[in-house]
């Protein structure tokens, strides 16, 4: 009725503010219909229509006290309930008929008492002004302003016209047009007022859109910081708020120690169990290290199976010592086994650590060098932490040397290949030759390839370092006699490229070499980089004519699911288990692996034969090739093209003189001197 109801959201609350505004003014309301009508009706206090207005007021100024005198009732108001605005209107209604009534009727009366007389005037005047008074009050409530027009001032100048057109037209005619006037202005204060308010409440609904905006956009900041310095699987810190907080530390004048933890056995994990369970054992290798480590530790994860500590407030030497161990005793609660929805799994994991100071701010370098010890304590094989040393760091800028080095272009064109012979353990032929990748730099000598290959990886040259070794092996394996062949190691990084086959068998068909006398090496590691892809280039290497080898067997427990996804025509036996060999329960373990092998109907190699008594071990348990430095150690060219002229002659009783480098001792002389590490197998045998 008033506003509130209206469809328009605009024009409706207008009407409630307007409402809200007019209660601040209804005294007045009420004192411009009370003063006028007293000083009348003290005058005509006989007349019937002067008692029944009065009583009209009282009743209205006694019902209406409470309503505009005290703070309206929640929710009972006449901008927010329908009834209530209904009984404004109906109070509007009948004061304006009641004030309407009285002054024509004490108006008509003085006209009658004295005809001719304009006494009459001052009683219409002062209605037509109380009238306009009161449309100013209530001129903000269009429908309140409408009824005193309509139900006070027409009749009001109604009867002005009646009384007063015979005597002045002109007079008349003048009350007619600032009545007309007074209605449009009402009318039109009512939509300048609206407009005005649509302005100041797009103004507000814009602001209060842009606050909303704002909180949405604190909300979103606070959430991303959340999220950035926040690992979202495990819950600690993420690498930039890690390396941060380290930072913030150090600034604070703080002595710490830093160490990168790296998980052992994780990637088996997440191919056998799936990538849930890899989550499932992250999350507890956090929550493990948080209850592990003192308060007040930095734990974050650094990416993929890797996570940083951070322990401040070292004083002096012993508390170096004492971190460390606490960093130990943090691996071996690590390696508690950890229950999953359907299996109990156990991982392990290294560290490497280096002692921070005020004076070493620069964390980024710091765990460069962390992970220069954490390279260090995988190869030694420790699940402990290894501090961060000068011999480490000496290491470690040797390391970056050959990568420098690596980036060269004509760095392939520096490396070579040594052979080393496989031998038929029954016959003593020469079955095959592995090619070895060797590097001769000009300036630093001999390059390990325990070294440049892992670097490769890295930098990504592996795949020019392979096929550039790869051609010059077929071009000198091109002319060699039935039945020996061609053995090739690919690395890890290599096989599990998409289109490293496909460049291969590109390769091969280049040098016009006859694919089935070429066979490839992978060992178990590149399965575990990427199963999928590296199952993929096998399969394209197999079309071709490639026979495939499963290098290093044994090395890991994961073997036996490779065996069984992938075709290969020969498994070569690990070193470790020819030398576990050496006592009766290793020999019971590699009898087993060589018929479960032989049931397979794949070919076998015992690797790294180093001594007779591995030599006799592997021919009794059944392998059938083997290959070790007590079989042949690895030989250049021309080495190779002399045992290649040799190798029909039989010699199964004297197989040691196929190769023509002296060895010391009748049995294990020397073998110590051998480095049984062999991180990368693609580039050195035993």
């Amino acid at each position: 009725m008033i506003g509130f109801e209206s469809e328009n959201q605009v024009a409706a609350a207008f009407g409630r503010e307007r409402i809200k505004a007019v209660r601040d003014v209804i005294h007045l309301y009420y004192l411009t219909i009370l003063a006028p009508f007293a000083g009348f009706a003290w005058i005509y206090r006989d007349q019937t229509v002067t008692k029944v207005v009065g009583a009209i007021l009282v009743f209205a100024v006694v019902l209406r006290f409470r309503h505009w005198s005290s703070p309206p009732v929640a929710g009972e108001s006449e901008d927010v309930n329908p009834v209530a605005a209904r009984v404004t209107g109906a109070m509007v209604v009948l004061l304006s008929t009641a004030q309407a009534a009285f002054y024509i009727s004490i108006g008509l009366f003085e006209a009658e008492q004295s005809p001719g007389d304009l006494g009459w005037g001052p009683i219409l005047a002062l209605g037509m002004l109380a009238a306009l008074i009161q449309g100013a009050a209530l001129t903000g409530i269009i429908f309140a302003s409408r009824v005193i027009f309509f139900c006070f001032v027409l009749p009001m100048v109604l009867t002005l016209l009646y009384l007063f057109v015979g005597v002045n037209l002109p007079a008349s005619i003048a009350v007619v047009f600032l009545t007309a006037v007074g209605l449009l202005l009402s009318e039109a204060s009512h939509r300048i007022q609206l407009r005005l308010f649509k302005a100041q409440y797009d103004a507000d609904q814009a602001l209060i859109g842009m606050e909303k905006t704002h909180l949405k956009l604190i909300n979103a900041r606070r959430q991303a910081q959340h999220q950035a310095e926040t690992d979202s699987l495990t819950g600690v810190r993420s690498r930039f708020a890690f390396i941060r907080d380290v930072e913030a530390q150090l600034t604070e004048g703080q002595t710490g120690l830093l160490a990168v933890i790296d998980l052992d056995r994780f990637k088996p994990i997440n191919d056998l169990y799936g990538h849930h369970a890899g989550d499932v054992v992250l999350r507890h290798v956090a929550r493990r290290l948080k209850r592990a480590l003192p308060s007040g530790t930095i734990v974050g994860r650094l990416g993929g199976d890797e996570f940083g500590l951070f322990r401040g407030g070292i004083t002096h030497a012993d508390g170096i010592a004492e971190l460390v161990a606490q960093c130990d005793e943090a691996l071996v609660q690590i390696r508690r086994p950890m229950r999953l929805s359907s299996a109990l799994v156990s991982i392990g994991g290294s560290a490497g650590a280096r002692v921070l100071g005020s004076d070493a701010v620069d964390v980024g370098r710091a765990l460069r060098d962390a992970d220069a010890a954490l390279y260090v304590a995988k190869r030694e094989g420790l699940e402990a932490t290894k501090l961060f040393d000068d011999v480490i760091r000496d290491e470690s800028e040797w390391l970056h040397t050959i990568e420098a080095e690596l980036m060269r272009v004509d760095a392939v064109d520096e490396m070579s290949l040594v052979y080393q012979p496989i031998l038929n353990l029954r016959t003593g032929e020469l079955a095959s030759f592995e090619a070895l990748a060797r590097w001769c730099h000009p300036t630093h000598g001999e390059i390990s390839p325990a070294l440049f290959i892992p670097a490769a990886e890295r930098l990504g040259r592996i795949t020019d370092i392979t096929l550039g070794m790869l051609e010059k092996a077929l071009a000198f394996a091109a002319d060699w006699d039935l039945p020996c062949r061609l053995s090739f190691n690919l690395s890890a990084a290599h096989i599990c490229c998409e289109d490293a086959a496909r460049n291969i068998v590109e390769l091969i068909e280049r040098c016009h070499f006859p694919s089935h006398r070429l066979q490839f090496e992978i060992t178990e590691t590149a399965m575990l980089v990427n199963f999928e892809v590296a199952r993929a280039n096998v399969e394209i290497l197999r079309e071709a004519g490639c026979r495939m080898v499963l290098d290093d067997f044994g090395a890991g427990f994961a073997s036996l699911v490779y065996l069984r996804e992938i075709s290969f025509d020969k498994v070569k036996i690990d070193g470790s288990l020819i030398r576990g060999a050496r006592v009766q329960q290793g020999r019971d373990m590699l009898r087993g692996v060589i018929q479960m092998i032989n049931s397979m109907k794949l070919e076998s190699v015992a690797e790294f034969i180093e001594c007779r008594a591995d030599y006799e071990t592997a021919l009794e348990l059944g392998a059938e090739f083997g290959q070790g430095f007590y079989l042949g150690s690895p030989i250049d060219e021309l080495g190779a093209r002399e045992l290649l002229e040799r190798h029909r002659e039989p010699q199964s009783e004297k197989i040691r003189s196929l190769v023509n480098r002296p060895f010391e001792g009748p049995d294990h002389d020397g073998i110590d001197e051998f480095d049984h590490s062999r991180p990368y197998s693609m580039t050195r045998k035993g």
